[in-house]
This record gives structure tokens, C-alpha cells and sequence, in this order.
């Protein structure tokens, strides 16, 4: 194994095994390694690699080898990329109604493609938020240790789970079945409603009720009821995702050179892969400053991409070379003080970047006169401030945002989370027609995007 494999990171251990980033040192593919120890107790985890050999399925890791030692067997699987749910939640601000509906709806359907595996269905019985892995193509499903064939019996580990999430037949040692791992979504989908803090997923507590209902008669029988149910309730809210715009391109310009674009779309990408909608920068100019941070090496490189936390982006590569962002991403591109080329591109909006300053607003006025025309024209003022806000938006006859003074646009504040809450709001169908504010005392309502979850607007007056 260490022939073949480089250890980069502990991703994390439990009782008995403790599992590793690594990568192929031919291949250059990453890899996780779970190392399980040759001890009586623990062997029984080895049966994992014979699990995953007969489950095929997109968000259920493949396994590629089972190899070992003297102390150790070594597991190789597909490596998840992306963060825990668990690790999500605990940022309970980016928990939104469309974001739960899409965790659920990934999970159950992860969990009925196991309930209906011919010749013989599964089930998973260890369902928790720490076993969901959120990445750029949807969750990953992890950890199939305590996975078990149906009507399985005589094996010490049948019952095993987390006692939160726990069906009470499995707790009192009765045989798990379908409708544990269905009590178990149920369990997740109630902490998911509570970790959103807005109220907006109380509309599916009944759902999870009877998820969750100790009476096998009152519980879901099947994965496809719940989901149907939640298709019901989703559709008939106001704020659903079945009711949403897809964005797909964002170009920010500003009104002269160092003005803040590139602050600007940065922190617009992190928030969005934050808000769990994949976001890709581009760096559409000259300035290089993409190409100087990837050069200072802060970044992991990812098939000419480049990961910083939250943040994905590219630089500007030249003529010649070509790197496709992935499916369904939003794509923001960050023009500079290129009004042409930002306008040449017909996004689905425009973010006009303009000082604050006394000396920059001559700058300002002339831009504007080139962008007034698009209809999907975002004014936003630089460094916090409110005061020329307030002028632009008088002299504009528009609403115009106020990006807030900030140190580090790889790191997502308050302040900006507000911001582009704001900036995406969506209530209808045109924009600029209604804005909810929560700062200022006039309520208005704009209708930019739809489907990146209910968020509050703020309109500098």
C-alpha cells in the first residue's frame, strides 16, 4: 500500500479505524484509505468492501481495492469530496427551505435505490448528518459499515446505529428494515427544519412526524411516499425551487481600475457555494491577480480549477486553453473596468461597481450612461458607502447596494452574507419591481433570482 498510495490527511477515525486522504502516486487520483485493525472486534467492518462491491449508484462511493498487513486492513475507496452536512448545519445561517429539500430528496433516493436492489434489497441503518457529504455533484452517502442485507440475521453489528436517529425497533433489538432507515430520514429532516432558523421549513414537520412515528402502520412504508409527500408540500410553497430561475451567468464591471470587481466577485462566488449553489470564478481581465494567488500557492489545484475552502475559480488562462466549469454551476465573471466585454456577454445580471469616493463618481456617472440600459443592471456602491449610495440611487432613479469595507473576500462575513441576501432575493418574476429591506425603513421588493433559498433584501435609501 505506501508503494502506491502517499498519505496528504487524516479525514477522520472511529472505533477501530481511522480513515486517510491519499493519493495514487502513478495516477494522481485521490483516494480514501480506511485502515481497519486485525482485531476480533473490529474485522467485522471489513464486510464494507463486499457491500460496496454490489452497490452501483453516482452518490455511493465505488470501491477500488480491499488489501493487508499484519495489523491492518486496508480499505480503498472513492473519495468524497466536499464537507460533512454535520459541518453545514453547524452553520445554521446557510440552512435555508430549497437547501433541505435537496438534501432530503438525494438521501431518500440514495436509500430507495438500496430498499429495491435485486436479488436481494439493503439497508443502510446508520443514517446521520456526519455520513452525508456535500459535493460539487450532489451529497455522497459514506460509511456502509453497518449496511446489512434485509431479513439478515445473526450478526452482532445488525442493529448498530446512532442512538439519535435510532428507529425504536432497532433500540429494542428487533430486525432494522425499510422503515428504519425511513425513521431515520425522518430524524434528519426534523433537524435540518430546526437548524433553519427563519421558520420557513416548519411545513414539513408533518412529514417528518410521520416519519418518525413508532407505529410501523403510521410511518411511511417507503422511501417514494416520503418523497412524494415532500414534492406536495414543496410545490404548494410560495419560495420553492419549483417555482425557480436558474442563474447560470453573473458579470461584475466596475467604473475604472482597482475600484473592487474582483473583491467583489470573489466574495459573491464563496457565498454562493456557501448557500450550497456551485459557483465558479472567472477572471475575465488583465490585472492577473487570480493568476498571482494561485502562484503563491494557497490554493489545491483541481483539473485547471482552483479550490480555496468555499471558493472555486480560474484564472485567466489565454487563448488556447480551455477549462469548462462543472455542469450546472453559476458562472461569475469578473470583467474589471471592461464595460465592453462585460455587456458583450449577456448574463443573467450585471454588477456595476462603483466608488464612493468624491473623485470617483465622474467615473461612476460616465459608466452608468453605457450600462443604464440593461435591464438587468445591479448598481452597487464600494467601501460602505451608504452616504453616495443614497446620491446614485437619487441620481440613478434605481435601487443601488452598499458593498461593506472588508479585509478578506475568501471569507464570508455578516456584513456580505446581508448584502447578497439581498442582492438575490426573489419574489416574482420581474426585477426591481418589490423589495423587502430589513435595514432601512421603506419596503421594497426585488425579484433578481430565484431558487438559491428565501432571503431578505436590502436597499440602500
Amino acid at each position: 500500500m505506501s508503494g502506491r498510495y502517499r498519505v496528504l490527511s487524516e479525514l477522520g477515525r472511529g472505533s477501530g479505524s481511522i480513515v486517510y486522504l491519499v493519493r495514487h502516486q502513478k495516477l494522481g487520483e485521490y483516494r480514501a484509505v480506511k485502515c481497519i485493525k486485525k482485531e476480533p472486534e473490529f474485522t467485522w467492518k471489513v464486510r464494507e468492501a463486499s457491500i460496496l462491491n454490489r452497490l452501483n449508484h453516482p452518490q455511493i462511493p465505488r470501491v477500488y481495492d480491499l488489501d493487508e498487513d499484519d495489523h491492518y486492513y486496508y480499505l480503498v475507496e472513492e473519495y468524497a469530496r466536499g464537507e460533512s452536512l454535520e459541518a453545514k448545519m453547524l452553520r445554521s445561517s446557510f440552512i435555508t427551505l430549497d437547501f433541505i429539500f435537496q438534501v432530503i430528496t438525494e438521501t431518500a433516493n440514495v436509500l430507495d435505490y438500496m430498499h429495491h436492489l435485486k436479488p436481494v434489497p439493503m439497508v443502510y441503518q446508520d443514517l446521520k448528518p456526519e455520513h452525508i457529504i456535500l459535493g460539487r455533484e450532489g451529497i455522497k452517502l459514506i460509511d456502509f459499515g453497518t449496511a446489512c442485507c434485509l431479513g439478515e440475521t445473526g450478526n452482532k453489528f445488525q442493529n448498530y446505529g446512532t442512538p439519535k436517529f435510532c428507529a425504536p425497533e432497532q433500540a429494542t433489538g428487533e430486525q432494522a428494515g425499510i422503515q428504519s432507515d425511513i425513521y431515520s430520514i425522518g430524524k434528519l429532516l426534523e433537524e435540518l427544519v430546526y437548524a433553519e432558523g427563519n421558520h420557513h421549513a416548519r411545513c414539513l414537520m408533518q412529514i417528518a412526524g410521520k416519519a418518525t412515528s413508532p407505529d410501523l402502520s403510521v410511518r411511511y412504508q417507503t422511501a417514494e411516499e416520503l418523497l412524494a409527500d415532500l414534492s406536495v408540500q414543496m410545490q404548494s410553497n410560495n419560495h420553492s425551487i419549483y417555482q425557480r430561475h436558474l442563474l447560470t451567468k453573473i458579470v461584475a464591471a466596475g467604473s475604472q481600475p482597482h475600484i473592487g470587481t474582483t473583491h467583489l466577485s470573489i466574495s459573491l462566488t464563496v457565498y454562493l457555494n456557501h448557500k450550497n449553489r456551485q459557483a465558479v470564478y472567472r477572471e475575465k481581465n488583465t490585472s492577473r491577480h487570480m493568476r498571482n494567488a494561485v502562484e503563491s500557492g494557497i490554493f489545491a489545484e483541481e483539473g485547471g480549477l482552483y479550490r480555496r475552502n468555499d471558493f472555486l475559480g480560474m484564472p485567466a488562462y489565454g487563448e488556447g486553453v480551455s477549462v469548462n466549469a462543472p455542469n450546472g454551476s453559476i458562472e461569475v465573471l469578473d470583467y474589471g473596468s471592461d464595460l465592453a466585454g462585460a455587456l458583450a456577454e449577456r448574463a443573467d445580471m450585471l454588477l456595476f461597481m462603483a466608488g464612493s469616493r468624491e473623485w470617483e463618481t465622474g467615473f461612476a456617472d460616465l459608466a452608468f450612461e453605457r450600462l443604464k440600459s440593461e435591464k438587468n443592471l445591479v448598481v452597487i456602491a464600494n467601501y460602505g458607502g451608504k452616504q453616495q449610495a443614497r446620491r446614485y440611487q437619487e441620481k440613478y432613479g434605481q435601487p443601488v447596494y452598499c458593498f461593506p469595507l472588508d479585509a478578506d473576500p475568501f471569507e464570508m462575513t455578516k456584513e456580505k452574507e446581508s448584502l447578497f441576501d439581498g442582492l438575490l432575493e426573489k419574489e416574482g418574476n420581474e426585477m426591481y419591481e418589490y423589495r423587502n429591506c430589513r435595514i432601512c425603513p421603506g419596503e421594497w421588493s426585488n425579484t433578481l433570482i430565484r431558487g438559491i433559498g428565501k432571503l431578505c433584501g436590502k436597499w440602500v435609501r
